[in-house]
Protein backbone atom coordinates (compact mmCIF):
# COMPACT_ATOMS: atom_id res chain seq x y z
CA UNK A 1 0.00 0.00 0.00
CA UNK A 2 3.00 2.33 0.59
CA UNK A 3 3.86 2.33 -3.10
CA UNK A 4 0.54 3.85 -4.22
CA UNK A 5 1.53 7.50 -3.59
CA UNK A 6 4.83 6.90 -5.41
CA UNK A 7 3.06 5.40 -8.43
CA UNK A 8 0.61 8.29 -8.43
CA UNK A 9 3.46 10.78 -8.37
CA UNK A 10 5.18 9.01 -11.29
CA UNK A 11 1.96 9.06 -13.24
CA UNK A 12 1.48 12.78 -12.63
CA UNK A 13 5.05 13.52 -13.68
CA UNK A 14 4.60 11.45 -16.82
CA UNK A 15 1.42 13.30 -17.73
CA UNK A 16 3.16 16.65 -17.22
CA UNK A 17 5.97 15.47 -19.49
CA UNK A 18 3.49 14.60 -22.20
CA UNK A 19 2.20 18.14 -22.06
CA UNK A 20 5.68 19.67 -22.51
CA UNK A 21 6.04 21.64 -25.84
CA UNK A 22 9.66 20.56 -26.13
CA UNK A 23 8.64 16.92 -26.18
CA UNK A 24 6.03 17.69 -28.82
CA UNK A 25 8.72 19.30 -31.00
CA UNK A 26 11.04 16.31 -30.85
CA UNK A 27 8.19 13.88 -31.51
CA UNK A 28 7.09 15.86 -34.58
CA UNK A 29 10.69 16.07 -35.82
CA UNK A 30 11.18 12.34 -35.40
CA UNK A 31 7.97 11.56 -37.24
CA UNK A 32 8.90 13.97 -40.04
CA UNK A 33 12.33 12.32 -40.37
CA UNK A 34 10.74 8.88 -40.57
CA UNK A 35 8.29 10.06 -43.21
CA UNK A 36 11.04 11.76 -45.20
CA UNK A 37 13.20 8.65 -45.15
CA UNK A 38 10.29 6.41 -46.09
CA UNK A 39 9.35 8.62 -49.06
CA UNK A 40 12.62 10.16 -50.23
CA UNK A 41 15.17 7.93 -48.56
CA UNK A 42 18.07 8.66 -46.26
CA UNK A 43 19.67 12.01 -47.12
CA UNK A 44 23.05 10.34 -46.59
CA UNK A 45 22.27 7.58 -49.08
CA UNK A 46 23.72 8.04 -52.56
CA UNK A 47 22.16 5.86 -55.23
CA UNK A 48 24.14 4.64 -58.20
CA UNK A 49 21.52 3.32 -60.59
CA UNK A 50 22.31 1.16 -63.64
CA UNK A 51 21.26 4.03 -65.88
CA UNK A 52 23.66 6.47 -64.15
CA UNK A 53 26.48 3.92 -64.24
CA UNK A 54 25.93 3.42 -67.98
CA UNK A 55 25.93 7.19 -68.52
CA UNK A 56 29.23 7.60 -66.63
CA UNK A 57 30.88 4.87 -68.68
CA UNK A 58 29.48 6.35 -71.90
CA UNK A 59 31.05 9.71 -71.05
CA UNK A 60 34.38 7.96 -70.45
CA UNK A 61 34.05 6.27 -73.85
CA UNK A 62 33.38 9.66 -75.50
CA UNK A 63 36.44 11.19 -73.83
CA UNK A 64 39.02 8.51 -74.61
CA UNK A 65 37.45 7.03 -77.75
CA UNK A 66 37.04 3.49 -76.42
CA UNK A 67 35.19 1.50 -73.79
CA UNK A 68 36.62 1.38 -70.28
CA UNK A 69 38.39 -1.73 -69.08
CA UNK A 70 37.05 -3.35 -65.90
CA UNK A 71 39.78 -1.62 -63.86
CA UNK A 72 39.08 1.73 -65.52
CA UNK A 73 35.35 1.31 -65.03
CA UNK A 74 35.87 0.64 -61.34
CA UNK A 75 38.04 3.78 -61.10
CA UNK A 76 35.43 5.89 -62.92
CA UNK A 77 32.68 4.79 -60.54
CA UNK A 78 34.91 5.25 -57.48
CA UNK A 79 35.78 8.76 -58.60
CA UNK A 80 32.11 9.59 -59.12
CA UNK A 81 31.24 8.32 -55.63
CA UNK A 82 33.96 10.46 -54.07
CA UNK A 83 32.95 13.58 -55.96
CA UNK A 84 29.23 13.03 -55.27
CA UNK A 85 29.91 12.63 -51.54
CA UNK A 86 31.98 15.81 -51.48
CA UNK A 87 29.29 17.63 -53.48
CA UNK A 88 26.52 16.55 -51.11
CA UNK A 89 28.60 17.46 -48.07
CA UNK A 90 29.34 20.89 -49.55
CA UNK A 91 25.61 21.47 -50.07
CA UNK A 92 24.86 20.24 -46.55
CA UNK A 93 27.34 22.77 -45.17
CA UNK A 94 25.80 25.44 -47.45
CA UNK A 95 29.07 26.22 -49.16
CA UNK A 96 27.08 27.09 -52.26
CA UNK A 97 25.72 30.13 -50.42
CA UNK A 98 29.09 31.32 -49.12
CA UNK A 99 31.04 31.06 -52.38
CA UNK A 100 30.10 33.79 -54.89
CA UNK A 101 31.58 31.77 -57.75
CA UNK A 102 29.35 28.78 -57.03
CA UNK A 103 26.37 31.06 -56.44
CA UNK A 104 26.84 32.78 -59.80
CA UNK A 105 27.30 29.44 -61.53
CA UNK A 106 24.00 28.12 -60.17
CA UNK A 107 22.21 31.36 -61.07
CA UNK A 108 23.52 31.21 -64.63
CA UNK A 109 22.60 27.53 -64.94
CA UNK A 110 19.03 28.32 -63.92
CA UNK A 111 18.91 31.22 -66.38
CA UNK A 112 20.02 28.85 -69.13
CA UNK A 113 17.27 26.42 -68.16
CA UNK A 114 14.67 29.19 -68.12
CA UNK A 115 15.80 30.22 -71.59
CA UNK A 116 15.58 26.66 -72.93
CA UNK A 117 12.00 26.50 -71.66
CA UNK A 118 11.05 29.62 -73.65
CA UNK A 119 9.80 29.07 -77.23
CA UNK A 120 12.01 30.66 -79.87
CA UNK A 121 10.93 32.18 -83.18
CA UNK A 122 12.55 33.80 -86.20
CA UNK A 123 12.16 37.56 -86.73
CA UNK A 124 10.66 39.14 -89.82
CA UNK A 125 12.65 41.50 -92.01
CA UNK A 126 10.58 44.38 -90.64
CA UNK A 127 11.56 43.43 -87.08
CA UNK A 128 15.24 43.26 -88.06
CA UNK A 129 15.02 46.68 -89.69
CA UNK A 130 13.39 48.11 -86.59
CA UNK A 131 16.08 46.49 -84.45
CA UNK A 132 18.74 48.11 -86.64
CA UNK A 133 17.21 51.56 -86.21
CA UNK A 134 17.11 51.08 -82.44
CA UNK A 135 20.71 49.83 -82.22
CA UNK A 136 22.34 51.43 -85.26
CA UNK A 137 25.36 52.62 -83.32
CA UNK A 138 26.20 48.99 -82.49
CA UNK A 139 26.41 48.01 -86.17
CA UNK A 140 27.56 51.13 -87.99
CA UNK A 141 31.24 52.05 -87.85
CA UNK A 142 32.27 55.71 -88.20
CA UNK A 143 32.91 56.66 -91.82
CA UNK A 144 36.56 57.29 -92.67
CA UNK A 145 37.62 58.96 -95.92
CA UNK A 146 41.00 57.92 -97.23
CA UNK A 147 42.23 60.71 -99.51
CA UNK A 148 45.38 62.29 -100.83
CA UNK A 149 45.87 65.95 -101.62
CA UNK A 150 48.40 68.42 -102.98
CA UNK A 151 48.34 72.09 -101.91
CA UNK A 152 49.14 75.14 -104.07
CA UNK A 153 49.06 78.36 -101.97
CA UNK A 154 47.05 81.04 -103.76
CA UNK A 155 49.53 83.78 -102.92
CA UNK A 156 52.28 82.08 -104.93
CA UNK A 157 52.63 83.35 -108.53
CA UNK A 158 51.32 80.96 -111.17
CA UNK A 159 49.53 78.72 -108.65
CA UNK A 160 46.57 78.07 -110.93
CA UNK A 161 48.81 77.25 -113.92
CA UNK A 162 50.88 74.84 -111.81
CA UNK A 163 47.82 73.09 -110.50
CA UNK A 164 46.38 72.70 -114.00
CA UNK A 165 49.71 71.32 -115.27
CA UNK A 166 49.99 68.70 -112.53
CA UNK A 167 46.32 67.83 -112.73
CA UNK A 168 46.86 66.73 -116.34
CA UNK A 169 49.92 64.67 -115.38
CA UNK A 170 48.16 62.99 -112.45
CA UNK A 171 45.11 62.29 -114.59
CA UNK A 172 47.42 60.61 -117.12
CA UNK A 173 48.69 58.18 -114.45
CA UNK A 174 51.55 60.00 -112.79
CA UNK A 175 51.87 60.11 -109.00
CA UNK A 176 52.71 63.09 -106.78
CA UNK A 177 56.03 61.43 -105.98
CA UNK A 178 56.93 61.00 -109.65
CA UNK A 179 56.07 64.68 -110.19
CA UNK A 180 58.17 65.68 -107.14
CA UNK A 181 55.04 67.07 -105.51
CA UNK A 182 54.68 66.89 -101.73
CA UNK A 183 51.35 65.33 -100.92
CA UNK A 184 49.45 64.39 -97.79
CA UNK A 185 47.57 61.12 -97.31
CA UNK A 186 44.86 61.05 -94.66
CA UNK A 187 42.30 58.51 -93.49
CA UNK A 188 40.01 60.53 -91.25
CA UNK A 189 36.35 61.25 -90.57
CA UNK A 190 34.37 64.14 -91.97
CA UNK A 191 34.88 66.30 -88.89
CA UNK A 192 38.65 66.11 -89.28
CA UNK A 193 38.41 67.03 -92.99
CA UNK A 194 36.20 69.97 -92.08
CA UNK A 195 38.77 71.18 -89.58
CA UNK A 196 41.40 71.12 -92.32
CA UNK A 197 39.46 72.57 -95.26
CA UNK A 198 36.08 73.84 -94.02
CA UNK A 199 32.58 72.34 -94.38
CA UNK A 200 32.16 73.06 -98.08
CA UNK A 201 35.32 71.29 -99.21
CA UNK A 202 34.66 68.49 -96.72
CA UNK A 203 31.32 67.80 -98.41
CA UNK A 204 32.95 67.88 -101.85
CA UNK A 205 35.68 65.41 -100.84
CA UNK A 206 33.07 62.98 -99.49
CA UNK A 207 31.31 63.05 -102.89
CA UNK A 208 34.35 62.64 -105.14
CA UNK A 209 34.52 59.65 -107.51
CA UNK A 210 37.06 57.22 -106.11
CA UNK A 211 40.52 57.17 -107.68
CA UNK A 212 40.26 60.40 -109.65
CA UNK A 213 42.10 63.65 -109.03
CA UNK A 214 39.89 66.73 -108.78
CA UNK A 215 40.51 70.46 -108.42
CA UNK A 216 39.13 72.00 -105.23
CA UNK A 217 39.97 75.12 -103.30
CA UNK A 218 39.65 76.93 -100.00
CA UNK A 219 39.95 80.64 -99.29
CA UNK A 220 43.75 80.55 -99.38
CA UNK A 221 44.66 77.28 -101.10
CA UNK A 222 44.22 75.57 -104.43
CA UNK A 223 43.95 71.80 -104.12
CA UNK A 224 44.32 68.62 -106.08
CA UNK A 225 42.45 65.91 -104.22
CA UNK A 226 41.92 62.21 -104.85
CA UNK A 227 39.49 60.12 -102.82
CA UNK A 228 40.95 56.62 -102.49
CA UNK A 229 38.04 55.02 -100.67
CA UNK A 230 35.54 55.13 -97.82
CA UNK A 231 35.71 52.79 -94.86
CA UNK A 232 33.15 52.14 -92.15
CA UNK A 233 29.40 52.41 -92.24
CA UNK A 234 27.24 49.29 -92.23
CA UNK A 235 28.53 45.88 -93.24
CA UNK A 236 27.60 44.26 -96.55
CA UNK A 237 23.90 43.23 -96.65
CA UNK A 238 24.51 39.50 -96.16
CA UNK A 239 26.93 40.09 -93.26
CA UNK A 240 24.68 42.74 -91.75
CA UNK A 241 21.71 40.36 -91.85
CA UNK A 242 23.61 37.74 -89.84
CA UNK A 243 24.80 40.38 -87.36
CA UNK A 244 21.27 41.69 -86.86
CA UNK A 245 19.88 38.16 -86.52
CA UNK A 246 22.39 37.34 -83.79
CA UNK A 247 21.75 40.63 -82.01
CA UNK A 248 17.97 40.26 -82.20
CA UNK A 249 18.11 36.72 -80.83
CA UNK A 250 20.35 37.80 -77.96
CA UNK A 251 17.98 40.66 -77.15
CA UNK A 252 14.94 38.38 -77.19
CA UNK A 253 16.74 35.83 -75.03
CA UNK A 254 17.55 38.50 -72.46
CA UNK A 255 13.93 39.65 -72.37
CA UNK A 256 12.71 36.06 -72.02
CA UNK A 257 15.05 35.39 -69.09
CA UNK A 258 14.03 38.63 -67.39
CA UNK A 259 10.34 37.73 -67.70
CA UNK A 260 10.93 34.19 -66.44
CA UNK A 261 12.98 35.58 -63.54
CA UNK A 262 10.05 37.77 -62.52
CA UNK A 263 7.85 34.68 -62.43
CA UNK A 264 10.36 32.93 -60.15
CA UNK A 265 10.65 35.98 -57.90
CA UNK A 266 6.89 36.05 -57.35
CA UNK A 267 7.21 32.67 -55.63
CA UNK A 268 9.22 34.27 -52.83
CA UNK A 269 8.56 36.88 -50.17
CA UNK A 270 11.29 39.45 -49.61
CA UNK A 271 11.72 41.08 -46.21
CA UNK A 272 14.00 44.01 -45.60
CA UNK A 273 15.16 44.33 -42.02
CA UNK A 274 16.56 47.47 -40.50
CA UNK A 275 19.31 45.58 -38.68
Amino acid sequence: MATQPIDSAKTSAFLRLLREPTLHFFVVAAVALLVQRSIVGDARTIELTPALEADLLRRYHDQVGRAATPVEAEAVLANWKAEEALYREALRERLDRDDPTVRNLLINKLRERLLLQTPQREPSEAELQQFLEQHRADYELPLLYEHEYVVFPKQEPGAEQLRAKYERQLAAGATPASCCLPSTVANVNRERIEQEFGPGVADQIRSLPAGQWRELETNDRLLLVKLNGIQGGLAAPAVLHEQLLAGWRASQAQKAVEQATQVVMRRYRFEEKSR
